[in-house]
């Protein structure tokens, strides 16, 4: 008898590890999976803010012009632009453009973005967490010439292109605490410009915003009419 209660007692402590192993490696597989589509989600959105990048320089809190994209030298990890795409089902009296930045703080990959283009002085960005577990982000630039530069605009840019210049190609390198160094390229192969906005007659409100895609950068004069 006392044979058979020690069987079954090794028996069940045998069954409870074997369960506690696969509930584990369950709760593993399940974490997992969710930073991965973390992960899946803040690239994917990265990459939207890149490709629809619009030839709209913004005029910053104290009045001065900024380019339509640009990094900062003293962050590799910082990059702001003028998208377009900014979806209005409300139909609210807003351009349907959007200022974004996208740096690293801390081990945070953080979305920041504008309500208005033309900030004020108390113009302050809305901050969205994109990923958590960043431990190292750059990025770097390909202009016309074949050239990367770790800024934009680069040291060369004169005259128009300081403004509108956008590169030919974007590279993103993240160290990720999980899953490890991912590289990713984006090719900016056309512009896309604000031309013209369409207003209700009635209410004067602004409905929606026309848009063009050419294949060269416009001056500053032409972008922001």
């Amino acid at each position: 008898m006392l044979i058979a209660i020690a069987i079954f007692a090794i028996l069940g402590l045998a069954t409870y590890r074997m369960l506690d192993s696969v509930l584990s490696a369950d709760a593993a597989t399940r974490n997992h999976e969710q930073q991965l589509r973390e992960l899946v989600r803040a690239m994917a959105a990265f990459e939207r803010d890149v490709l629809q990048v619009a030839v709209r320089p913004i005029r910053d809190g104290f009045g001065d012009p900024q380019p339509a994209l640009r990094s900062e030298p003293s962050d590799t990890s910082a990059l702001e632009l003028t998208r377009a795409g900014w979806r209005n089902p409300l139909g609210q009296p807003r351009a349907e453009l959007q200022r974004v930045r996208w740096q690293l703080s801390g081990e945070q990959w953080q979305r920041l973005y504008w309500r208005v283009l033309d900030q004020a002085q108390d113009s302050q960005p809305q901050v969205q967490q994109a990923l958590d577990g960043v431990q190292a982000l750059s990025l770097r630039y390909l202009d016309d010439e074949g050239q990367w530069h770790a800024d934009w605009p680069p040291p060369n840019a004169a005259g128009d292109s300081l403004l509108t210049g956008l590169p030919r190609a974007l590279e993103l390198r993240l160290e990720h605490r999980r899953h490890g160094e991912l590289r990713r390229l984006l090719r900016l192969t056309r512009w896309l410009s604000l031309v013209r906005r369409r207003r209700d007659p009635k209410t004067g409100r602004i409905k929606g915003n026309l848009y063009v895609l050419h294949d060269e950068p416009l001056t500053p004069f032409e972008a922001m009419q």
